[in-house]
């Protein structure tokens, strides 16, 4: 007989990786609603200490946040490795598109937190300032490219609309289970998203 989160069956294998823990508390959030769940509910489902759990999360929104900010911290680092000769828009893409596939090979619940995040109001309530985060990455690689200030029109432009491409793709997308798929159809959204920014203003961008 199945054990079912939250109870621990006897000789029920003890979850020890930060990703067997996400996985069991994303679970429970999904089933019982995330304002039903608590820290003690988590590490019981998990089979942790609650000092393990706050090692790996520092709280129960950090679950949700934590995946997504190293998904930040690889885009980041993928825009950096752009060759300067790069075009901008196409390294832009491919940065976005490599984070996210780097993601959700990682974590198993790397898009099903997206669902909880569009649903939950203490989540939205936070979503903004990591999608700000996100966003200041790709403004800072196009100010770089044109010598002006991330917070500039065109930076923030193209962030907005790579920001709004992959946010529209979360929400309409319901295959969990089919991540290839989600990558793919990612990478050729990402790719209208640059063809429609093309003709701003900018050679660079072109």
């Amino acid at each position: 007989m199945s054990v079912e989160p939250g109870r621990r069956g006897r000789g029920r294998p003890r979850a020890s990786t930060r990703e067997d823990v996400e996985s069991a508390a994303v679970a429970l959030m999904r089933r019982d609603g995330y304002e039903n769940v608590t820290v003690a509910s988590i590490v019981s489902a998990a089979g942790i200490s609650r000092t393990t759990f706050f090692r790996y999360f520092g709280s129960k929104p950090g679950v949700i946040w934590y995946a997504f900010d190293t998904t930040i911290e690889r885009l980041v680092a993928a825009i950096a490795a752009a060759p300067a000769d790069a075009d901008t828009l196409d390294a832009v893409r491919a940065a976005v598109v490599e984070s996210t596939r780097a993601a959700v090979q990682d974590s198993p619940v790397w898009l099903e937190r997206f669902q909880l995040l569009d649903t939950v109001a203490e989540l939205q309530a936070e979503s903004h300032q990591h999608w700000e985060q996100w966003k200041r990455a790709i403004a800072e690689h196009i100010a770089a490219r044109l010598g002006s200030a991330p917070d500039s029109v065109i930076p923030l432009a193209v962030a907005g609309a790579f920001h709004g491409g992959f946010v529209a793709q979360l929400r309409v997308w319901r295959d969990d289970r089919d991540r290839d798929a989600f990558i793919a159809h990612l990478d050729r959204n990402m790719e209208h998203v640059a063809a429609l920014l093309r003709p701003l203003p900018s050679a660079d961008l072109g």
